[in-house]
């Protein structure tokens, strides 16, 4: 179920960033996956850039047991979901909406 979650929050997120086209056609000039070993005339991948970063509501939520301990709110600015993941490891994704999402955490009992 966590990674159908995480599946398709990457999907939404991903569809919702703009797609930009140089002048000359659908073509990137210094795209990070093209190819090397070509000269820079001769590297034809989809273009696909960022102007500005994804921005997203988060939500942590922690619990202890079955109760609500916690609520903290925040808008992040990513420009790589990597390191978006990266950063909430050890949360679970709790819900998730376009522009919104709800990690959760118990607490260990002591």
């Amino acid at each position: 179920m966590y990674t159908v979650l995480v599946t398709t929050f990457f999907l939404v997120s991903f569809m919702m960033q703009p797609i930009i086209v140089d002048e000359e056609g659908k073509q990137a000039t210094h795209h990070s996956f093209a190819s090397s070993s070509l000269p820079m005339d001769e590297k034809k991948v989809p273009a696909f850039a960022l102007e500005d970063p994804l921005e997203l509501k988060v939500i942590l939520k922690t619990y202890d047991e079955d109760r609500l301990v916690e609520r903290e709110e925040s808008v992040e600015k990513i420009w790589a979901m990597e390191d978006f993941w990266a950063e909430y490891d050890g949360w679970v994704v709790e819900d998730q909406k376009i522009g919104e999402i709800v990690f959760q955490k118990k607490l260990e009992k002591i």
